[in-house]
């Protein structure tokens, strides 16, 4: 597939009023200029106005402009997951984008983009690592699928929910991490990887760019849609494409520009990455057949086919949610794309592939 550019990306597309198909985003003519400072690494980046609504949000857009590193009271464990030894997160800007439909046909909004821009702190790093290795990002990206719900399981059933079934399924919440890249922004390297929700949860696009030994930059935009009798995953992907979302994104992190401090462009300039080249995060070829048969197994929820009798199974085929994981998981490489991962990863055990879990794993309920 050919590499999308700028030039070549449509951006928002200029309308009256969207549809499920082609939703309407923010104007991105009516652009303001966001900037923080970060223990003096300086960090840019332009943006629509907050447009709202954004369902279940607080904190948007409160944030200080400036942080000091070293305080501890700036962060939280990252997605309340470890302890405060473990990876802790600091907040430094939350916004979003609400995406809208016909008026009164399609309710208030169709979905939305939200950016949760942070700092990472990877407080029990190894002394002999450090995050300007192309190597240890990737371990990041590891443990963050070891330790957060985009790597976490719920409890399955079998196929025809046979009471006398007593086999533990443990199926993954999410396809992840999926269509990972290094990609340059404004001289400025990022490790970049998707999301696939199986069964509930928004789209989740990851960008890194280490800014320290142990800390890191994270921008993490999430897809949020809001249809109706679509409440599944799959379902929402065949109502409303995520493309205008995505460029949203794309032309967000196109102006981000990051200035690394004297201390930092020191610390980047005494580490000489040993493994060279560009190493990236995927998942096994089992791993995406796992998640095929989890994504046909929700397919069904909170949906319903009105020309099938009642009672129906709504799921959908198996084969057409096959085709869907497959164009899915296709490499699509971003603008200014350095190196890109393949869709799957035959050997399991490659550093940075993520497998089938083994028994006993993290259950949600």
């Amino acid at each position: 597939m050919a590499e999308s550019t700028p030039q070549t990306r449509l951006g928002m597309r200029s309308m009256f009023f969207g549809n499920e198909k082609n939703p309407k985003g923010p104007d991105w003519k009516r652009l303001r200029t966001v900037h923080k400072s970060v223990s003096g690494t300086q960090v840019q980046l332009s943006a629509p106005v907050l447009r709202l609504p954004l369902r279940g949000r607080s904190e948007l857009e409160e944030q200080p402009d400036a942080f000091d590193l070293s305080d501890p009271a700036i962060y939280r464990p990252y997605e309340k997951s470890e302890s405060e030894g473990g990876i802790q997160d600091a907040l430094i800007w939350l916004s979003g984008w609400s995406f809208t439909g016909r008026p009164f046909l399609d309710g208030e909004t169709l979905g939305d983009l939200v950016l949760r821009l942070s700092v990472l702190n990877v407080k029990d790093l190894p002394v002999n690592q450090s995050l300007f290795t192309h190597s240890t990002m990737v371990g990041l990206v590891e443990r963050l699928h070891n330790t957060t719900d985009i790597g976490r399981y719920h409890a399955g059933h079998n196929e025809d929910r046979n009471p006398f079934d007593l086999t533990k399924y443990c199926w993954p919440n999410y396809l992840s991490p999926i269509n990972s890249q290094w990609l340059s922004r404004n001289g400025t390297e990022w490790l970049y990887f998707e999301t696939q929700p199986l069964w509930s949860g928004p789209h989740d696009f990851f960008w890194l760019s280490p800014i320290g030994h142990n800390q890191c930059l994270l921008g993490h935009f999430m897809v949020n849609q809001w249809l109706q009798n679509a409440g599944n995953p799959y379902r929402q992907a065949q109502r409303s494409p995520t493309t205008n979302y995505r460029e949203l994104m794309e032309r967000v992190m196109d102006t981000m520009v990051v200035r690394l401090s004297d201390v930092a462009e020191a610390e980047r300039s005494s580490v000489r990455d040993q493994v060279g080249g560009y190493p990236l995060p995927g998942v096994s070829t089992d791993f995406v057949m796992q998640a095929k048969h989890t994504l046909y197994m929700w397919s069904g929820l909170e949906f319903t086919d009105n020309s099938k009798p009642s009672g129906a199974d709504q799921r959908a085929p198996k084969a057409e949610v096959a085709r869907f994981i497959d164009q899915r998981i296709r490499p699509r490489p971003l603008s200014e794309c350095l190196a890109i991962g393949s869709a799957s990863i035959e050997d399991a055990s490659m550093a940075g592939c993520r497998g089938v879990a083994e028994l006993p794993a993290p259950v949600d309920k």
